[in-house]
C-alpha cells in the first residue's frame, strides 16, 4: 500500500496548508463552550490509518519465514514517510505556510502512538485509539485559558518545542516496538 500512503501523505499536507483555518467544533467535556479543532490536525491521521491497515494485511505465517526482512523494511518505510512529510513542511514553511511543520510534527506522532498501541492492542484497537487521540485532546487536554496540556502535543503551536519532542519520543518508541515485534518470528528463536 506504500503508494497509496505516498498519495494520501502529500494530499494531506497540501490540503493542510491550503485550508489552514478550516476546523470542527467539539465541545469541552469540562467547560461549557465548544473548540474549534482545526482539520489540518486531522489529516495527518489518513496515511497512518493506511499504514497500520497495510501492515496488518500481512501474513504473518508467511513473514516468519521470509527471506526479506519485512519488519526491518517496515520500520525504514515509515521513517522515510515521516521524512519526505518534513520535507514537505519544510518547503511549505519556506514558502511562508507555517502549517506545514505541525502537520509532519502530528504525523510523526501519530504514527509513533499507532505503533504502540498496535503492539498493545492489535491493529484494530491502534486504529481506533489513534483516531480518537485529537478528540480527547481537544476535549480533555485544554486549559480554561485555552492553552493546551502538556500531554494535548496536537494543539500546541508549529514551533513548540515541547511537542516535538513528545512527538519524537512517540515516533522512536513505536519504531522500536515495530523493529522488534514478537509476532514475527525471527529464525533461531525458540517456540
Amino acid at each position: 500500500m506504500l503508494p497509496a500512503v505516498c498519495g494520501a501523505l502529500a494530499i494531506v499536507m497540501v490540503l493542510g496548508s491550503v485550508a489552514p483555518s478550516v476546523a470542527l467544533p467539539i465541545p469541552l467535556v469540562l467547560g461549557t463552550v465548544s473548540l474549534p479543532l482545526p482539520l489540518p490536525l486531522l489529516l495527518p491521521l489518513l496515511p497512518v490509518c493506511l499504514i497500520l491497515h497495510g501492515q496488518s494485511r500481512g501474513d504473518l505465517e508467511a513473514e516468519k519465514v521470509a527471506v526479506r526482512p519485512v519488519v526491518a523494511r517496515d520500520a525504514v518505510t515509515m521513517a522515510a514517510l515521516v521524512a519526505l512529510a518534513c520535507l514537505v513542511s519544510a518547503v511549505e514553511a519556506w514558502l511562508g505556510r507555517t502549517t506545514g511543520i505541525a502537520m509532519a510534527r502530528d504525523f510523526a506522532g501519530y504514527l509513533g502512538l499507532a505503533l504502540l498501541m498496535r503492539r498493545a492492542g492489535g491493529p484494530g484497537a491502534a486504529n481506533v485509539a489513534v483516531a480518537l487521540f485529537p478528540f480527547v485532546c481537544a476535549s480533555f487536554g485544554m486549559r480554561s485559558s485555552g492553552h493546551p496540556r502538556v500531554w494535548a502535543w496536537p494543539f500546541h503551536e508549529p514551533g513548540s518545542v515541547v511537542a516535538a519532542v513528545a512527538a519524537a519520543v512517540l515516533l522512536v518508541g513505536g519504531l522500536v516496538v515495530a523493529r522488534r515485534d514478537p509476532l514475527v518470528k525471527r529464525w533461531g528463536d525458540e517456540e
